[in-house]
């Protein structure tokens, strides 16, 4: 008898480690984590490979920038005329430019208006980089909440371990008493055969248990790249250290912080800037060129004569501005404004889907939590019930008033309510994980 009231201690010990919460593990819960999330960041090569989109759209920008200056390039080339112009006098005979003509020169182009035009491509090269950041940013909130999914999955998994093992621990100090009653002639072979059957099927659920929690660090493991076994301490709870919001408050800030609608904000500065772009299609510009350079053909070819190279081959530079005025597309520039204008029409349209979208999830998160928390408050009761109906079932299985069937009941019933009182806690958890991403809160 003095087994069962060390039962009742080992139950009473483990319902005050689920139910309290020490400041100091609390602290070395919310480092691991982030840690965790932090070493996920840091791994992550999807997050390096949308970091080079960064990169790409800075080089963009600057290629964008480069029409702004002049544009130089140099030219060397020969070319060679059959036939060429010629004009006889009498017995001689005038050729104006040679077969074989010799050309090297530099030359520069230099738009000097374009009425905005190229400023605007380059604004829209750098919302577009911008656009490369928040997908950036995006991309670390969601590997962030896959971590701590996982993280608070292998807590209440390695809690529901604990409270397994308790179990086992019980049928099988129970089958020692059987065991012992049975040699004495006070108990039956069915008694020994009906906990046999309970330690076999305590035996399998620690299994499932432990195959579950195995699985979790694996899948931990691929986030943070590197082995994830023993890294999330055994006393680590539950709590977010995060401030409860309510679903308009979340719904407020999720207008700022909501990595989805983030997104939508920079397109739409990107299309804005496209309806421009696409207005200006027709617009004209005036550009500068100048060359300088060397040639030959400036002196005729007399009787089929070349003459020296010092004469033949001169210097000569060209300046001028012109003015480039479209005049006629088949419509293309208003066909191309119409569709940018419907591309940022339809943004609009995204953009409420997505707030109808946030606020159904953001109201469906935070039902999940109030039930869950309502739930909880009756399991912490239904423990302390269990908790007080075990105690009541050993002092009569003590005196021979129960049969060892319903000593065993009254320990299901009492392992079956601190199960549960997990689950709330965990399902607690992730209800607050998901408002919090929803709304784009960084814990890390």
């Amino acid at each position: 008898m003095k087994i069962n009231n060390n039962y009742i201690a080992s139950f009473l010990l483990f319902a005050e480690v689920l139910v309290g919460q020490e400041v100091s593990a609390q602290e070395k819960t919310d480092e691991t984590l982030k840690q965790l999330v932090r070493s996920a960041i840091e791994y992550a090569p999807k997050i390096k490979e949308q970091q080079q989109m960064v990169s790409i759209g800075d080089y963009r920008t600057k290629v964008q920038e480069s029409a702004l200056k002049p544009q130089i390039q140099s030219e060397i080339g020969v070319t060679r005329i059959d036939p060429v112009a010629k004009a006889t006098f009498g017995t001689t005979s005038l050729q104006f430019q040679p077969n074989m003509n010799y050309n090297a020169n530099i030359g520069a182009n230099y738009v000097l208006y374009d009425w905005g035009k190229q400023a605007i491509n380059i604004e829209k090269s750098k919302l577009e980089t911008e656009l490369s950041k928040t997908g950036v940013e995006g991309l670390k909130n969601i590997y962030a909440y896959q971590v701590a999914n996982l993280y608070y999955g292998i807590i209440y998994t390695q809690k529901a371990i604990e409270v397994q093992k308790e179990q086992l621990k019980l049928v099988e100090d129970n089958g020692k008493i059987i065991g012992d009653r049975l040699k004495q002639g006070d108990a039956l072979d069915y008694d020994q055969v009906t906990i046999q059957v309970r330690y076999k099927n305590a035996e399998t659920r620690l299994s499932d248990l432990q195959s579950q929690l195995e699985r979790q660090y694996i899948y931990l493991s691929s986030l943070i790249g590197k082995d994830a076994h023993g890294v999330i301490p055994n006393n680590a709870d539950f709590s977010l250290g995060l401030a409860s919001l309510s679903t308009e408050e979340a719904l407020n800030q999720a207008q700022n912080s909501n990595f989805d609608l983030k997104t939508l904000k920079d397109r739409d500065l990107i299309a804005e800037r496209e309806v421009k772009i696409a207005k200006m299609g027709s617009a004209p510009y005036i550009a500068a060129n100048a060359s300088l350079g060397l040639r030959n053909g400036y002196l005729p070819r007399i009787n089929g004569e070349i003459p020296p190279i010092s004469d033949d081959f001169k210097f000569g530079s060209t300046v001028g501005v012109k003015l480039t005025i479209p005049v006629y597309s088949g419509n293309k520039t208003a066909h191309q404004t119409e569709i940018a204008r419907l591309n940022r029409e339809m943004l609009k349209y995204t953009a409420e889907v997505t707030n109808q979208n946030l606020k159904r999830d953001l109201e469906a998160a935070q039902n999940d939590y109030n039930t869950a928390k309502n739930k909880l408050d009756l399991s912490e009761r239904n423990v302390f019930q269990a908790q007080y109906a075990l105690k009541l079932a050993n002092a009569r299985f003590k005196n021979g008033v129960i049969t060892n069937v319903e000593i065993e009941a009254s320990q299901t019933a009492l392992r079956e309510a601190q199960l549960t009182q997990l689950q709330y806690q965990y399902q607690m958890s992730i209800a607050q994980l998901e408002l919090n991403r929803l709304t784009g809160i960084k814990f890390w």
